[in-house]
């Protein structure tokens, strides 16, 4: 910081003094006063500029453009204004640090406003490598002397920017009494995928289904989809969430606690600032915001939330169009398809943050339906849904309903009707959509405890309704013990009742235990059940029950999940039947030009090579989950497509002479493909070396010793020295003793060293001048 009068600025003129240097703001014609250029700390926040003031006296005066571009709210067309004249304002100069602190009353700043929480950031950009991949699940079952094999695969292909290419298909061979083994093959779906990851669309070609709302139906075809998938922007938050704007006095710290569990904590400086709570899910609750100032006094600002994920932030559109033919018998017949064609279109839009609007339409084969929708969250923890839909043929469905989320009472009631001209698409391949469908729920959350009731009714046309009613309770006792109880009553048919009362105790961790009496209709059975899941690590699981009753009996098996697949064996006898069993799933990839034993990849993946070096461990979000093998390869198959996925390997065991560019990166493969992650480890020549003159002493500590065009190394105790970066063979040594002498001797490298070997001693011999 400087400060200069009018003197010194005529010195610079006349060329006798040196220039200041630049200030960061427009340079003023001078007034008659001493002109300072001084950093601005503005109610104890550092501002980081250097503005010019102009000092009359005692006070401090700036133009009111450099006095705006602080915050400062002035009336237009004011040109110099002094600080002791604007009302509430205090200020200190400070000589030695060249530095004004100014204090203004907040209403009389206009100051950005911070946003602290932001729920949203930008992910990594997503890659995909080239390789193909077959996942495979097979089922064998034999009892009663009757046996069967099933088998399903998918075979998938992809590559960057080019998408993914998939099929599924369903083997199955079985034995019958009377023809012996028969068998038969059906293919499922082929698809070919395409993501446009900015734009968070997808394009879609094979089979696929039509866009749906709450109130309409999916029908699975065979054609093109083309719309909006938020999956490819994970961290894009797509509902509304509640929002805290406040305003510091001064520099603070901020806490921000939902429902008693702070959620967020951290500095916001003096002005406006804007505060995201992040709820859960259809959460409903109490947000508390503390602010603390630098002195310790606190203030707290207590207000309800709720999230609901039927709303869309406002502003934002959720949409789909399709077109193609209706698919027949799925896994029945591979190609089996409609004549006509079909298409739809669906569209979602946050008109505001608490109302969403919807709209459906669909036609061909003779058939069409249009129809509107909406979600209205008018106060508090209270959403109401309504729709309406009119098909080509004068019929007509309506809807309606409400939901209450509170943070001790849920209840939902709503219901669906149509009238016997009403059709959809879906209708001429299948069941009409039902003439009334009715629900309501009442559910209360006491300490550990909850409970409620349930009611269901159904129609279909030229049948009679149905209709159920339930009642259910939970209690957490602790110690991973728990209770539930449910009843559910056919108010149509009295006969047709079950009631169920289970207990489930956690042993540890990952041992449960669990016993239950059920009466269903006229039977009652008991079933006791014990199990240990295999954890997502891999490793050892099991699982056995035992059940009384008319079909009575139990069964046991036991699993092992691995890098290279699930195996899981079996037997179990109920009854009259008793039969043995055994599941293998997994899958092979081809990638990077070699072949892979994985377990099942239903995501992403990826290949990481350190370039040739194995046995190193790989991390995955800093646990490890392998070891590279001989060529220095290991595949990774549980990552999350377009999320951020840390991956790391641990150099801790790699030899002295092997050096690593970098331990740990950040990747995000893109839909259900595999990227390959480059650890490049380079095995470098490197010895330490023991020197010593020709009467055979040590070279002294702090003798520097040059290998070429390599910084020179230094001489510690004993002579010792490391050298690395060395060259096969004959390596010629430079030294330069620390009273200006030099000396030279030659390193041998054996062919064969590896790690770091210690050669010598090696005897320097004088060069003289």
């Amino acid at each position: 910081m400087l400060a200069f009068d009018a003197a010194a600025a005529h010195a610079v003129e006349r060329g006798t003094e040196p220039a200041p240097p630049p200030a960061t703001v427009t340079p003023r014609v001078r007034v008659a006063g001493e002109d300072l250029y001084l950093e601005v700390v503005l109610n104890g926040t550092r501002t980081e500029k250097l503005v010019h003031f102009t000092r009359h006296g005692e006070a401090l005066c700036a133009l009111a453009p450099d006095l705006r571009g602080l915050g400062f709210v002035l009336s237009p067309g004011e040109d110099e204004r002094c600080l002791p004249d604007l009302p509430g304002v205090r200020y200190t100069y400070d000589v030695a640090q060249q530095r004004v602190n100014i204090d203004v009353p907040t209403g009389q700043l206009n100051l950005p406003t911070q946003i602290l929480n932001a729920p949203e950031h930008t992910g990594t950009r997503a890659s995909s490598g080239t390789g193909i991949l077959i996942n495979y699940d097979i089922y064998a079952a034999h009892g009663g002397g009757l046996s069967n094999v099933s088998g399903l695969a998918e075979l998938r292909a992809f590559s960057d920017g080019l998408g993914v290419l998939s099929n599924t298909s369903l083997t199955r061979r079985y034995q019958t009494p009377a023809d012996g083994w028969q068998g038969d093959t059906v293919r499922l779906d082929t698809q070919w995928r395409l993501s446009f990851p900015d734009r968070a669309q997808t394009l879609a070609v094979g089979d696929t289904f039509t866009g749906y709302l709450s109130w309409s139906r999916a029908t699975r075809i065979g054609g093109i989809a083309y719309g909006t998938d938020f999956a490819l922007q994970p961290y894009r938050v797509t509902t509304p969430l509640p929002q805290f704007f406040g305003q510091a006095a001064a520099p603070s710290s901020v806490e921000l606690y939902i429902d008693g569990f702070r959620q967020y904590s951290g500095k916001v400086p003096a002005g406006p600032f804007q505060l995201t709570a992040v709820p859960g899910v259809d959460q409903a609750g109490q947000a508390q915001v503390v602010l603390t100032d630098a002195l310790g006094r606190s203030s707290t600002v207590t207000f309800p939330f709720y999230a609901a994920r039927q709303l869309l932030r406002a502003g934002l559109d959720d949409w789909s169009v399709e077109l193609g033919t209706v698919r027949e018998a799925y896994g029945i017949d591979s190609f089996s398809y409609g004549d006509a064609p079909v298409g739809s279109a669906t569209w979602r839009r946050g008109i505001t943050d608490r109302l969403t609007l919807e709209a459906h339409t669909e036609g061909g084969d003779g058939r069409g339906t249009a129809g509107a929708g909406m979600v209205w969250n008018p106060v508090g923890a209270f959403v109401v849904n309504g729709s309406y839909a009119r098909s080509r043929d004068a019929g007509a469905q309506y809807g309606g309903g409400f939901a209450w989320n509170g943070r001790y009472i849920n209840a939902s009631v709503d219901t669906l009707r149509s009238n016997s001209r009403y059709n959809d698409i879906a209708s001429g391949y299948g069941s009409p959509p039902p003439r009334a469908s009715d629900r309501a729920l009442i559910g209360f959350n006491v300490r550990e405890s909850s409970f409620g009731a349930n009611y269901v009714r159904l129609r279909y046309g030229g049948q009679p309704a149905t209709r159920y009613a339930g009642l259910f309770a939970l209690r957490n006792f602790g110690r991973g013990i728990s209770v539930n109880v449910s009843y559910n009553q056919n108010l149509d048919l009295a006969s047709d009742r079950s009631f169920f009362l289970g207990m489930t105790m956690s042993l540890d961790a990952r041992t449960t235990w669990s016993a239950s009496a059920q009466r269903d209709r006229e039977q009652t059975f008991g079933i006791v059940d014990a199990s240990r899941p295999i954890d997502g690590d891999g490793g050892f699981g099991w699982h056995v029950q035992g059940r009384t009753g008319d079909t009575g009996g139990g069964l046991g098996e036991v699993g092992w999940l691995g890098n290279s697949g699930q195996l899981t064996v079996g037997a179990s006898d109920f009854g009259s039947t008793s039969y043995a069993y055994a599941d293998a799933s997994g899958a092979v990839v081809l990638m990077g030009g070699h072949a892979f034993a994985a377990r099942r990849i239903d995501d992403a993946f990826a290949l990481v090579t350190t370039e040739g070096t194995p046995d190193i461990p790989v991390l995955l979000e800093n646990r490890r989950t392998g070891v590279t093998d001989s060529s220095g390869l290991l595949l990774v198959s549980r990552l999350n497509a377009y999320q951020d996925n840390r991956l790391a390997i641990d150099p801790i065991d790699l030899p002295a002479d092997e050096r690593v560019q970098r331990v740990e990166t950040i990747v995000a493969p893109s839909d259900r493909a595999g990227v390959v992650v480059r650890f490049p480890v380079k095995r470098v020549r490197a010895a330490s070396a023991i020197l010593v003159d020709a009467g055979g002493q040590p070279l002294p500590v702090g003798a520097s010793v040059a290998t070429g065009d390599a910084a020179p190394a230094m001489v510690g105790y004993d002579g010792l020295v490391y050298l690395d970066n060395l060259q096969g063979g004959d390596t010629p040594l430079n030294v330069t003793l620390p009273g200006g002498t030099h000396c030279k001797t030659t390193l041998t490298y054996p062919a064969h060293a590896r790690d770091l070997p210690e050669l010598g001693p090696l005897i320097c011999r004088t060069v003289t001048p």
